[in-house]
């Protein structure tokens, strides 16, 4: 095995704690305003709903047609679509990031790292920053999502996968992929045609990928 890629949200940190933070921030940030505070809940459920509408064959700009598709379904103007995005998704969530790792995903990290792995995120989402917030963005030799230029497409489709790999100078044979939806980042993994570890409470495994209960098991998997 030369090379190792991740998801990331939900496989590097725990969703549901951020989730809980968020929803609290938000509803401080908005108290004297519950109107705007369920004009925001309104667009973000709208976008996250999107995303979904937009998986498998997509060529462009994802970015861009997310915003269309939340803005036409909202009816709200595409400007503020952006503007709440930005903050509720991409900016107020990193100073949480910290306290949701998951448990024993730095030292995994750190020990693929002393194996002479590469490693590589792909996300739906941008994850440069993302990964800053949580300490371990030194430890990624590549960084795309599906917005990168030359991805354009959400997963399952497997483009964004191969072209990380690519620039890892790994193939499908040699690298492992991480994540933690068997729909999407498994179905992913098995049409790029590389082995897939997803990150689950639940012990079924499907012919397409191995369930894990968390990066020391993994890490076991791997090593032990």
């Amino acid at each position: 095995m030369k090379a190792i890629v991740f998801d990331v949200d939900g496989t590097l940190y725990r969703q549901g704690p951020l989730r809980r933070a968020m929803l609290m921030r938000l509803l401080t940030a908005h108290i004297v305003h519950p109107r705007r505070a369920w004009r925001t809940f309104t667009v973000l459920r709208a976008y996250r709903h999107a995303q979904e509408h937009l998986r498998g064959d997509h060529g462009g700009d994802i970015a861009a047609a997310q915003i269309a598709v939340t803005s036409e379904r909202t009816n709200i103007d595409e400007s503020a679509v952006t503007t709440c995005v930005t903050r509720w998704m991409e900016r107020e969530p990193l100073a949480f990031l910290p306290r949701c790792l998951q448990p024993g995903m730095v030292e995994f990290l750190r020990a693929c790292k002393g194996r002479g792995l590469r490693l590589g995120a792909f996300s739906d989402y941008p994850a440069e920053d993302k990964l800053r917030a949580m300490g371990v963005s030194e430890l990624f030799d590549v960084v795309l999502s599906a917005q990168s230029p030359g991805v354009g497409a959400l997963k399952p489709n497997p483009r964004g996968l191969l072209v990380t790999l690519e620039r890892l100078g790994a193939t499908p044979s040699d690298a492992l992929y991480v994540g933690d939806r068997v729909d999407v980042d498994a179905a992913a993994a098995r049409a790029a045609g590389v082995r897939c570890a997803i990150l689950t409470r639940h012990a079924s495994t499907g012919a397409a990928y191995v369930a894990v209960s968390g990066y020391p098991q993994l890490h076991d998997l791997l090593w032990r």
